[in-house]
């Protein structure tokens, strides 16, 4: 797995295309050659066009990670009126609880041609040769703008994703210590909406003093075997090498 920087410049860079090539989305051969002098420093020689593109689609969100890193997270804002509305419009709420080195990863979950752009934080100093970031944000790309791909949910400490290789999401969350579930999505036809394939929970009572767990699937009562059996069947196709960028 491989981890690179990446300065502001790389990020604001996109703002000198013109809107044409800003609106030819990813999974197209623009040549490097036509990629602005600053841009090209800053990507290495194996970085394809479709990833050069996709990094012009999600400027904004970029940006938006990046003034927030560079500006220490707010923190001097923090008991203003100001420093809800500091934070960019695309940054979820949890990521902003405390200052971490930010990530970003480039995939196309779907194989659709249109990658999609994910955001980490690293978390309590987790470091190469394991890295392995929390998953705070997931956005995809609707032909015109760049969405959240779920717009409901906020991702942090109770409600996380994961991808997989074969193109399922994976999304476990926790409302309590006596419940939990794990959905599994794909992306539906227009590369952008989650569409559920399967649902799992896992639901905790009490008979007497001792927790007895009731276990499901997309509502069905199965046996904690089964539970367990279908779940680690999906956690097989784990995407593992997702090229992480940090954002400065």
């Amino acid at each position: 797995m491989k981890i690179r920087k990446t300065a502001k410049a790389h990020i604001a860079a996109a703002m000198v295309l013109s809107a044409a090539l800003f609106f030819t989305g990813c999974g197209t051969n623009t040549p490097k050659e036509t990629v602005p002098d600053v841009v090209k420093e800053e990507l290495p020689n194996d970085e394809s066009p479709a990833t050069v593109d996709t990094i012009y689609i999600y400027n904004d969100v970029l940006t938006q990670y990046s003034d927030m890193v560079q500006n220490d997270f707010y923190a001097d804002l923090r008991d203003s009126d100001t420093y809800e509305s500091s934070f960019g419009k695309d940054i979820g709420f949890e990521i902003r609880t405390h200052k971490q080195n930010i990530y970003y990863a480039l995939y196309d979950i779907d194989g659709n041609g249109t990658m999609e752009l994910i955001i980490a934080g690293e978390e309590k100093g987790v470091s190469n040769p394991s890295f392995s970031p929390w998953n705070y944000d997931l956005y995809g790309y609707d032909g015109t703008n760049v969405v959240h791909i779920f717009p409901e949910m906020d991702f942090g400490y109770r409600t996380n994703f994961s991808l997989y290789d074969n193109g399922v999401i994976e999304v476990f969350y926790s409302s309590s210590a006596a419940e939990s579930g794990v959905d599994f999505y794909k992306l539906s036809t227009d590369g952008f909406t989650p569409e559920l394939i399967d649902s799992f929970t896992a639901a905790a009572h009490l008979e007497g003093d001792e927790p007895v767990f009731t276990y499901s699937q997309s509502g069905n009562e199965i046996t904690e075997e089964k539970y367990n059996a279908h779940i680690q069947g999906y956690y097989a196709n784990a995407l593992l090498g997702l090229d992480w960028i940090q954002i400065q």
